[in-house]
């Protein structure tokens, strides 16, 4: 190794501020919002705590910006299903279900989705974004209703359940595959929007 080449510790203590928003999610996700502590995060990552110091002025600037991805990702996860090229609102809605809690899920944020709940119920900050998330996601998905011909009012009674799928699948721990679980909440996605088959 040359003498200007760094080590192993020196590489491990440049660890990005990404990284470390990772592994704080993982954190969260695993054992709630008071496991997601400087210190045994730095343990875990395998860097000192001033490389979080370097990003983050203290520990509730690592929880805002936790809650700032999660908007981020949930936004763009919209738009992007929103925006997609030649998809019917069915087929959109379908999408949302499958990049939510089936196989096509994020998994950083699907794992963490039900922590970061639990956490809102006893802090303003992750309250404002879980709410701006919800608020997000039912003008969204209340569209797609509406695009399907149901009534403003009809539209939001399935926008209502569907977000209730939403949840519900992330609560549920089932012995299936991802695929299994895809076409599972597929079918009630197919109830929702009226169909009479649900065996698809």
């Amino acid at each position: 190794m040359s003498a200007g080449a760094p080590t192993g510790s020196t590489r491990r203590s440049r660890l990005s501020r990404d990284a470390w928003i990772g592994g704080a999610i993982e954190l969260l996700a695993e054992r709630g919002v008071n496991a997601v502590k400087v210190e045994p995060l730095a343990r875990r990552l395998g860097v000192t705590k001033g490389s979080f110091y370097w990003h983050f002025k203290d520990r509730p600037a690592l929880l805002a910006a936790i809650l700032a991805r999660w908007e981020e990702r949930q936004t763009d996860l919209l738009i992007r299903i929103a925006d997609h090229p030649g998809a019917s609102p069915a087929e959109r809605l379908r999408m949302l279900l499958e990049m939510t809690v089936g196989a096509f899920a994020d998994t950083e944020f699907r794992n963490a989705e039900i922590a970061i709940r639990n956490w809102s119920r006893n802090d303003s900050g992750a309250q404002m974004a879980v709410r701006a998330v919800d608020a997000r996601r039912s003008v969204y998905i209340e569209n797609f209703f509406i695009a399907l011909g149901f009534t403003e009012a009809a539209a939001r009674t399935r926008a209502g359940l569907f977000q209730g799928l939403l949840l519900g699948e992330a609560l549920l721990v089932r012995d299936e595959t991802e695929e299994r679980r895809t076409a599972r909440v597929g079918r009630s996605l197919n109830l929702l929007v009226g169909r009479h088959r649900v065996d698809r």
